[in-house]
């Protein structure tokens, strides 16, 4: 039911309720009713003030003051109201702040009725002569949770200086300039309402500033248990020295993100330790991984870690070489093996050869191989590696004619030895082995190499392999010998060579 309903007569009487403003049986005249139908509706802005001048009945005045768009029609009607029950309805109720600031004014708040106007009002000579004479805390309160305008808002949070009022206003204001402000006075110290703050408000910069005013480490502490925000738990952290605080939160929070932001802080390392060796979360143990130097406790990680990359920044820290090379031999991890034999720890020549030979990981010994330098040390790795690959990919660092030598004798992979043979310059050396007759490839390539044509032409006219024949003939230069050659060969291809190369 709206009050245009209760203005209807109506025969029924009842007694007011008791504390209502208007009665449920409210009786209002005909003649106030078309009075304030004239001021509410007339074309005439004249005949509407004369209409509202007119109107007797405060309930009609109340109304029309707190409904009426036209300012002059529900001033003159709030100027009407005479009941203090009635003025405060509209101070607290009408839609338009001239006549709620005008109702103040009349019940005798003056404070709240210059609130009103500076709540609603840009910045202005003329406000500010009043807004200057409001000295009540609460009602600058008011302003500076309510007003229009900022500097209004910022004007009066200077002005405050009352705790409570900081406290209730900090929880009300919606501009975060002024909630943090309202933390920042001097005034405001109590830790409670200080943890409130930072657990409660939704602005950073208001958190921050209630944090750093706060100063019992146990409540720093119980804020970063239930933080999200990893700025703020570090803002916090910063903040807390004692040590069996910060044990306590590394050891014992339930939130993972909080144990991790707290390892950063720490620099002991018996408490890195037992962070490393016994957290649940991965991240959390590889942080406090980085942070320990202590390579009997890095050791033990590796040997219990079961996560790779948490086990490759232990490696990193591990300064020994004799535990870098058997990890290096022995890790099941290619990430973990790689970071061992590439650790800057790791310098010696014949720590690389040693982990070449006995690696049998390809990876590991091929970058242990490209750390050595030495003939000898490639011989050795040639000699000895369990990888054949490893020994074959010594070949090209060896120029060592003995060691050369013996591959092609031993023509353990045949490929590998032409690849010796092909390093091979020495002429005499070269018929050697081709008397041998170890393999006809082999056979084939010494000959290739061989240059003295009395052995080339001994070759082509007694050799059985007529491939090797052949090669011999490629090579020989004499007219006489090639014409005998292209004549008594017995394999055709070889005779044609001959009578090929006499047309050169």
């Amino acid at each position: 039911m709206g009050l245009f309903d209760r203005f209807k007569k109506s025969d029924k009487k009842e007694k007011p309720k008791e504390g209502k403003i208007i009665p449920d049986d409210l009786d209002i005249d005909e003649d106030q009713l078309l009075l304030k139908e004239i001021a509410t509706n007339s074309k005439d802005r004249y005949e509407r003030a004369t209409a509202a001048d007119q109107i007797t009945d405060q309930y009609v005045a109340l109304d029309m003051s707190k409904n009426i768009k036209d300012r002059a029609i529900r001033l003159i009607a709030i100027n009407k109201v005479k009941d203090e029950r009635l003025l405060r309805d509209a101070a607290e109720n009408s839609q338009f702040f001239d006549v709620r600031s005008f109702a103040w004014e009349r019940l005798g708040e003056n404070n709240k009725s210059i609130a009103e106007i500076v709540i609603n009002t840009s910045k202005n000579p003329h406000v500010d002569e009043i807004f200057d004479k409001v000295a009540d805390e609460e009602t600058l309160k008011w302003i500076a949770i309510e007003a229009k305008d900022k500097k209004y808002r910022n004007l009066s949070i200077a002005k405050i200086e009352d705790s409570k009022v900081l406290y209730d206003l900090v929880f009300k204001a919606k501009d975060k300039s002024i909630r943090k402000a309202a933390v920042l006075k001097d005034s405001f110290i109590n830790e409670d309402m200080l943890k409130k703050v930072v657990i409660e408000d939704k602005d950073e910069s208001v958190k921050m500033a209630a944090i750093a005013k706060i100063k019992n480490e146990d409540n720093l502490a119980n804020i970063a248990l239930n933080e999200d925000n990893a700025k703020i738990r570090s803002a916090i952290f910063d903040r807390i020295e004692n040590p069996e605080i910060i044990e306590n939160i590394a050891l014992n929070s339930k939130k993972a993100d909080a144990r991790l932001d707290i390892v950063k802080k720490i620099d002991d390392e018996e408490l890195l330790s037992k962070i490393a060796l016994n957290d649940d979360d991965k991240i959390v143990r590889s942080e406090a991984v980085k942070k320990i130097t202590d390579e009997k406790i890095l050791t033990q990680i590796i040997s219990r870690e079961d996560d790779r990359f948490v086990r490759q920044i232990a490696v990193k820290n591990i300064t020994n070489p004799q535990e870098l090379i058997r990890i290096a031999l022995e890790d099941d991890d290619q990430f973990v093996r790689n970071h061992a034999i590439t650790n800057p720890a790791l310098v010696s020549e014949d720590d690389f050869v040693y982990v070449a030979i006995n690696s049998t990981y390809e990876d590991v010994a091929e970058e242990a191989l490209g750390h050595v330098t030495k003939e000898e040390n490639f011989i050795e790795i040639l000699k000895n590696a369990k990888l054949s690959s490893i020994s074959k990919k010594t070949l090209d660092n060896i120029t060592d004619l003995e060691t050369l030598i013996r591959i092609v004798l031993a023509n353990e992979d045949e490929e590998f030895s032409l690849q010796a043979l092909n390093k091979i310059k020495v002429e005499k050396c070269l018929v050697k082995i081709y008397e041998q007759g170890i393999s006809e490839n082999i056979s084939v390539r010494a000959v290739s190499l061989i240059r003295d044509q009395k052995t080339l032409t001994k070759i082509a006219r007694e050799e059985d392999a007529w491939r090797v024949r052949e090669v011999a003939v490629k090579k020989i230069v004499s007219k006489s010998v090639l014409k005998e050659i292209s004549i008594n060969d017995e394999n055709e291809y070889v005779r044609e060579v001959a009578r090929k190369r006499m047309s050169l």
